[in-house]
């Protein structure tokens, strides 16, 4: 058991659960996510126990999923409903593994643990997405290389002067300072900049921004991968609630031990009503990633033996508390979660 099952795991953009099933992978396991009766979101294993022909393969019907193969039905419990073959019988081994499912924040959820654990683990809170100030584009892209990884780049904000150069001026690390804290199982990393100039990206959210502001840059940390990262940029000595924000979730699914999907969703509190403004933010965003952070992230995998980064003894430096402090509580909570599951 390499990644931690008891917990829930974003599955989907609900705007993106439409007529068509989808097929995803989380955790190393083949799932279907669809729109079930009343158009509720269902997760089954993807696999019909008939032939094992994938069920995202099929269609959607009145709430159920009919396999592309030989067309038995199914609900969204995973309960065959309908047995087109002989006498139509619908026997018990026809039935298929359902996994919870629930919907915050305009995102599917599943839970990938023990069923009956479900109902005692209450979804991610990530306030920021309450925040009616915030205007939201959206994107997900998939990543070789294993989630930790990515976790590791994101809670390290000091790369960004080096690779990605629209988001921040030249001496940035050196002007930066760093704090990071942990409550509970909960990191919080903390970076301040005084007399920075303003980046690109923030003349676009600052009409007659000034040649220089301060900048706060927020982000914290949640088992097992969502990140909330909040920046802003003002002329006080602290944030104040009408200076611009620019607000970025991160939330991570472990597809398996060397691939992620990266969903992300980039909120503003300025130029809200601007659609050139969004559609420059979306695709400032995704190319981020995918073309700068995404190749780095997959170099840095080809030159270890393994996905375990701290068995490489690699250098520590102090902006690296956060990402360190991260990789602590998920193998604890591995090991608890071990622990649980011996002794079931």
């Amino acid at each position: 058991m390499t990644f931690l099952r008891n917990a829930w795991y974003p599955a989907a953009w609900s705007h993106d659960l439409g007529e068509t099933p989808l097929e995803l992978q989380i955790l190393d396991q083949m799932i279907v996510v669809f729109r079930g009766e009343g158009g509720h979101p269902k997760a089954l294993y993807d696999a019909c126990p008939h032939r094992f022909a994938p069920l995202s393969r099929g269609k959607l019907r009145d709430g159920r999923i009919i396999c592309g193969y030989h067309g038995l039905e199914f609900d969204g419990t995973g309960r065959c409903v309908r047995n087109p073959h002989g006498n139509g019988k619908t026997v018990s081994a026809l039935h298929v593994q359902s996994f919870p499912v629930a919907v915050r924040y305009g995102m599917v959820w599943v839970w990938m643990g023990h069923a009956s654990l479900a109902d005692s683990h209450p979804l991610p809170e990530l306030p920021l997405f309450d925040d009616p100030s915030l205007t939201w584009v959206y994107g997900q892209l998939d990543v070789r290389v294993n989630y930790e990884l990515v976790t590791d780049n994101l809670l390290d904000l000091t790369h960004v002067e080096f690779l990605h150069p629209f988001l921040a001026s030249p001496g940035n690390s050196v002007r930066t300072h760093y704090h990071c804290e942990q409550t509970g199982d909960e990191v919080r990393s903390v970076y301040t900049i005084k007399e920075e100039p303003v980046t690109g990206l923030f003349q676009l959210l600052w009409p007659d921004a000034p040649a220089t502001a301060n900048m706060v840059a927020d982000i914290v940390w949640q088992a097992p991968a969502r990140l909330s990262l909040k920046t802003s940029m003002g002329q006080g000595e602290s944030p104040a609630a009408h200076d611009p924000q620019l607000v970025v979730m991160h939330l991570l699914v472990p597809q398996g031990e060397g691939a992620t999907r990266y969903f992300w969703a980039a909120g503003r509190n300025s130029a809200k009503d601007c659609e050139n403004v969004s559609a420059m933010l979306k695709q400032g965003t995704q190319n981020a990633f995918e073309c700068e952070d995404e190749p780095m992230i997959a170099a840095v995998r080809s030159r270890m033996r393994s996905n375990d980064l701290m068995a490489h003894k690699p250098a520590i430096l102090p902006f690296d508390e956060g990402a360190v402090r991260a990789r602590r509580i998920v193998t604890r909570m591995l090991d608890e979660e071990r622990a649980k599951h011996a002794a079931l």
